[in-house]
């Protein structure tokens, strides 16, 4: 996990979810960017843990069909004590109704499901931009990466990365190893996977900017970035 989604570990979470399953599986990614989770199963039992803890909690994302109190009346509830606090609404599927209700509880994003890498990161970029944390990431005392800028910084020398290098960089200053499902995810949109030759001229242009030994091949993987190089 890198520096930048570090900044969220502080901010407590509540998670509204009636598939326990899916519950399961979200909280599993969740958990990798915040350190403290509060997890209701339905709108009733996500309204009273918000009434002990509306002094603690950061961010609340919240399914909309759930057993009880929906995801839209409980927002409701919630904005009766606070106007602001960030709300995310997830769904299986988009309800015009819903989305216009979403409006004008000031619902900073509407997902649908399935989560993917994409959703997920661009959920937590909003995150970021809400709470106005950093884009600024230090990879090591030498090298640093400003993802808002494109530019990575290397013993004071700036190097300005492309518009695709720079969410390149980003995946790799955020993950262990950057698939090669990931890359085709998250610069490309599976709109239209690349070649492996594509693949190849971009990785070989892109380590031209950098230290020879900072981007490395995972074989058969992906890539994944040495800091200690």
């Amino acid at each position: 996990m890198n520096n930048k989604y570090q900044l969220l570990k502080s901010k407590t979470l509540l998670y509204v979810e009636d598939d326990i399953k899916l519950q399961q599986n979200i909280l599993n990614i969740l958990s990798n960017f915040f350190d403290k989770i509060l997890v209701a199963s339905d709108g009733d039992e996500a309204y009273d843990i918000y009434i002990e803890n509306q002094n603690k909690i950061d961010i609340i994302i919240t399914d909309i069909n759930m057993p009880n109190t929906d995801g839209i009346t409980l927002c409701k509830h919630i904005r009766g004590y606070d106007k602001s606090l960030p709300i995310v609404i997830i769904s299986a599927y988009t309800n015009t109704d819903y989305l216009l209700d979403s409006i004008d509880l000031n619902i900073i994003t509407y997902i649908t499901k399935p989560f993917t890498t994409k959703k997920v990161l661009s959920l937590l970029d909003k995150f970021l931009e809400y709470f106005k944390l950093t884009s600024h990431i230090v990879i090591q005392n030498s090298i640093e990466f400003d993802y808002d800028s494109g530019t990575v910084t290397i013993d004071n020398n700036i190097i300005q990365l492309t518009k695709k290098e720079t969410k390149f960089f980003k995946l790799l200053s955020e993950n262990s190893v950057v698939t090669y499902d990931m890359m085709y995810e998250y610069m490309w949109d599976y709109d239209k996977a690349p070649s492996q030759d594509a693949i190849k001229s971009f990785i070989r242009k892109f380590k031209k900017k950098l230290p020879s030994d900072l981007c490395q091949n995972k074989k058969g993987i992906g890539y994944y970035l040495d800091s200690t190089s």
